[in-house]
C-alpha cells in the first residue's frame, strides 16, 4: 500500500531499501510479514537496512491508517485495506487462502449449509465484489487423502 498518487513511484520490493523510503511492517508472524521478509531475502536486502522495518502494527488497516496519515511511504497489506483509504495499491503477489477440513465433517450436514454457500452465485459474486479477491476456485477440492 503506498499513499494515493504513489509520490514516491514505489513500484517493486526493492525500492524498500531506498533511503528516502519509510515502511511500516506487520507483526511477526503475520503472513504478510512473513511474505515480506521472504521477498527480502530473495532480493538480498537485509531487514536492517529498510527504514521502519521494526515499526510494527497488527492489522492490514493499522498499516492503511499509517500510510495515510503520513507516518510510513508504504506497507505491505491487503488491496481491500488500501481502498478503504483511499491509498493506491501495488499488488507483489497472490495468496491462497484453503480450508482443511476432515472428509467426514466436510461431508456432514452440519457443514451442508457452507458447501451450498461456497457454490452459490450470489455469494460468490459478492466476493468477486471484494477488492483484491478471486473467488474463481472457492469451494474447489485441492486434495484428498
Amino acid at each position: 500500500m503506498v499513499p494515493s498518487g504513489n509520490p514516491k513511484g514505489i513500484s517493486a520490493i526493492t525500492d524498500l531499501a531506498r533511503p528516502d523510503v519509510t515502511l511500516v511492517n506487520r507483526q511477526r508472524g503475520a503472513g504478510t510479514r512473513i511474505l515480506l521478509d521472504y521477498l527480502l531475502v530473495q532480493h538480498g536486502i537485509t531487514p536492517a537496512s529498510l527504514r521502519g522495518y521494526d515499526r510494527e502494527e497488527v492489522t492490514h488497516l493499522a498499516v492503511a491508517v499509517d500510510i495515510a496519515t503520513g507516518l510510513a511511504d508504504c506497507g505491505m497489506g491487503v488491496r481491500a485495506a488500501a481502498e478503504a483509504l483511499g491509498l493506491d495499491f501495488v499488488p507483489v503477489g497472490w495468496e491462497r487462502y484453503d480450508l482443511v477440513i476432515p472428509r467426514e465433517h466436510w461431508e456432514s450436514e452440519l457443514l451442508a449449509p457452507l458447501r451450498t454457500l461456497l457454490h452459490d452465485p450470489a455469494f460468490r459474486s459478492a466476493v468477486a465484489a471484494l477488492p483484491g479477491y478471486d473467488p474463481d476456485s472457492m469451494g474447489t477440492l485441492v486434495t484428498q487423502t
